[in-house]
């Protein structure tokens, strides 16, 4: 993939993992040995294997009969960085009014991970008893309820051990298929679900914190 003396050559190739198109300088490809890195979905892949055309897209210095390629090329980058916005975009999309029965219809034509709305500060635990029995069972007995006026991703539950000085000597963070007693993905606008979550704990466990902690987003 040497250089042609007048033109500047590039690439056009695609990412097998997720499909997204680029266009790579030829220079720039020789030096890495052919591997590149996907810059939306971090795959490495060799660029000149998964290439679109076998052939360098030139460009000419005055051939218009060469330009067509460009224009193509052009066309499919505009579309493929369009969609990586809408994609990227989806989320707040999906909450506007106007463009939520777009989104949801694209997504599923072509599933692309919906996420749902995230307000943690719109999580509560209600009424929670902790007990600590003499043989170490720590039981967490809670109701958890969404107040947001959308349906949310269920949060992880924060579980915090202390001795009696106050110092940690245990953390941890469970999902929600653990620590509720009926396991589902979210709750909508008002929903409540029961907590039951029995832990062993250290012996100098004497003191105990609880908390919601936002899953990682998508």
């Amino acid at each position: 993939m040497g250089a042609v003396a007048g033109r500047a050559l590039m690439i056009l190739t695609q990412c097998p993992a997720c499909r997204t198109l680029f266009q790579i300088d030829s220079e720039a490809l020789e030096a890495c040995g052919g591997a590149v890195r996907c810059g939306q979905c971090g795959a490495v892949f060799q660029a000149d294997i998964y290439s679109l055309d076998s052939a360098a897209i030139a460009h000419p210095r005055k051939p218009r009969s060469r330009v067509w390629p460009l224009a193509v090329a052009a066309v499919l980058l505009a579309v493929a960085l369009g969609a990586q916005g809408l994609y990227a975009a989806r989320a707040p999309l999906a909450r506007t009014v106007l463009t939520r029965p777009v989104i949801r219809a694209l997504c599923r034509a072509v599933p692309c991970g919906l996420p749902h709305p995230a307000a943690l500060g719109r999580w509560h635990l209600l009424e929670p008893r902790v007990t600590l029995s003499d043989g170490g069972l720590l039981r967490i007995r809670a109701r958890l309820i969404n107040t947001a006026a959308f349906r949310q991703s269920l949060p992880l539950l924060g579980v915090t051990l202390r001795s009696a000085r106050g110092r940690i000597i245990a953390r941890a963070r469970f999902p929600a298929h653990v620590f509720l007693r009926h396991p589902r993905p979210a709750l909508g606008p008002g929903a409540s679900a029961a907590v039951r979550l029995s832990l062993h704990a250290p012996a100098r466990a004497a003191g105990w914190r609880l908390s919601l902690l936002a899953t990682a987003r998508r």
